[in-house]
């Protein structure tokens, strides 16, 4: 994909942003464990590869770190601090190595977005069968959700349905990339409070009382990336996010799965036991169940009118280049300002080497 390393980039950071500050939030209880259980297959392949470590060996670390493991509930609060308490001091420095070294990466399960993965055209190559091909690491690909046969025609919802809706279904659309790359994919079970604190911190619309009127699409995605929170966001995360937008706006069926998805999400936390927050009440997740119900109710009747997706397209599009364009500009700025420091830096050395060359 064009913009694919830009969007590998940031999405890491977010991540190695999130281990740093290490906090115990339902989220990281259960990747944590992961994280531990990746951690030590890492260790193992990377020992076996220089001093020759057998299978046995690697087994029977796999074994003795699931001993140790074994008996912490991770729907308990205090399960982050139970798996670190057994780690052994050697395993949590080289865990904290690979974080502070940007390695989190070798931690962490590759994943691709079902937006991606199923946008990309599948390339079958055909030639010698006697050649060999190196196997790549698997990676988890994201399957395009259910599009939920659910709604209401939408006469019957409201009388007058405002255009803007369609701009909120955009913010949402934002609201579910980030919250997707935020969780590696996994939404559901231990991660659904943390979820749905994302989704309604980038379009906080779903859960409110009352719903924004966005003038135009650019409004509410620009609100939407200003909810993420951060303040320094660059020009490269901002078309890092909207190239995911774009990609689930490249088919109208994407859009329709996309929100299901989103509504099926809210609809089993409320079937299910969760822990609520201040951020994340019970309140807020009916009123965005309602609200998803009606936008799905939107998509699917405008599902097969191609004109309305594509006018969106282009507007998203639009905004991807403007942020495109800053980058560039800010880039080609701090250049500048380089080249202007080495050349004052130059000029101060003359008289200096002219004195010398005199004496």
């Amino acid at each position: 994909m064009k913009h694919e390393s830009c969007t590998e980039s940031f999405y890491k950071e977010q991540v190695e942003e999130d281990m740093r500050a290490r906090k115990a939030d339902d989220a990281t209880k259960l990747e944590m464990q992961r994280m531990v259980q990746r951690y030590n297959d890492y260790s193992a392949d990377d020992q076996g590869g220089l001093d020759g470590g057998s299978d046995t060996d690697e087994e029977e670390g796999e074994a003795e770190l699931a001993e140790r493991l074994n008996g912490i509930d991770l729907e308990d609060e205090t399960a982050s601090a139970a798996i670190w308490s057994r780690l052994t001091e050697s395993e949590r420095d080289e865990f904290l190595r690979l974080i502070d070294h940007n390695e989190v990466n070798a931690l962490l399960e590759p994943w691709i977005p079902w937006w991606i993965a199923e946008s990309e055209p599948k390339v079958v190559e055909v030639g010698d069968s006697s050649s060999q091909i190196e196997p790549k690491l698997q990676a988890k690909h994201g399957s395009v959700p259910k599009i939920l046969q659910i709604g209401t025609p939408v006469q019957q919802l409201a009388k007058k349905v405002h255009p803007s809706v369609l701009f909120q279904i955009a913010q949402a659309s934002l609201a579910y990339v980030y919250m997707m790359r935020h969780l590696n994919g996994d939404p559901r079970g231990s991660n659904s409070t943390t979820a749905c604190h994302d989704i309604f911190m980038v379009s906080p619309l779903l859960p409110s009382k009352v719903a924004d009127i966005y003038e135009n699409v650019h409004e509410a995605l620009i609100v939407g990336l200003l909810n993420i929170g951060h303040e320094e966001m660059r020009s490269q995360a901002k078309c890092a996010l909207l190239d995911d937008v774009l990609a689930i706006y490249s088919r109208p069926e994407f859009v329709a799965a996309m929100i299901s998805d989103l509504y099926g999400l809210v609809s089993d936390f409320l079937s299910t036991e969760h822990p609520y927050s201040k951020d994340v009440k019970r309140s807020m997740i009916q009123r965005a169940e309602k609200r998803l119900y009606f936008l799905h109710s939107i998509v699917l009747q405008l599902q097969h009118e191609t004109e309305s997706w594509q006018c969106m397209v282009a507007d998203i599009a639009m905004l991807r280049r403007r942020y495109e364009s800053e980058g560039q500009a800010v880039a080609a700025a701090a250049a500048a300002d380089v080249t202007a420091k080495n050349s004052t830096g130059k000029a101060h050395k003359s008289p200096s080497a002219s004195r010398i060359t005199e004496l």
